[in-house]
């Protein structure tokens, strides 16, 4: 018995790790190929869900208000009425540049509603349908 002993113990490791099998003829072996009948992946491009749309346009407009804005303390509900109204004045047909949607809202230095062109560049993007 202890001269089967490493025998067994070969045997038993081999077993173990799965080395048992051979190939006994090149057709048995399996190689990748290439072909696929599947078709490739591809990016959907759906509209942002709602939430996601006016978080984005918060964030938009947050960013792009300049330093010296005149709305420092805008709520997230007063930038999206804002947002909205831009979209309503755009709609209707208000030049661009003419759109304030801030009361008393001032314009700069070269003539233009800073605060307002922030808010309404975003609602473009984000709320305007």
């Amino acid at each position: 018995m202890k001269r089967y002993l490493p025998v067994v113990v070969i045997a038993a490791a081999l077993l173990l790790t799965g080395c048992t099998a051979t190939v006994s003829d090149p057709a048995d072996v399996v190689t990748p190929t290439t072909e696929t009948t599947e078709a490739p992946l591809t990016a959907e491009t759906s509209a942002p869900e709602v939430d996601d749309a006016y978080a984005v346009f918060l964030a938009e407009v947050r960013a792009a208000l300049p330093a010296n804005t005149q709305i420092p303390d805008a709520t997230d509900e007063q930038l999206l009425t804002a947002g909205q109204k831009g979209c309503d004045l755009l709609a209707e047909g208000t030049n661009p540049d003419d759109v304030s949607v801030i009361e008393g809202e001032q314009r700069s230095e070269l003539g233009y509603y800073n605060d307002s062109i922030a808010i309404v560049t975003a609602a473009t993007a984000y709320l305007c349908s």
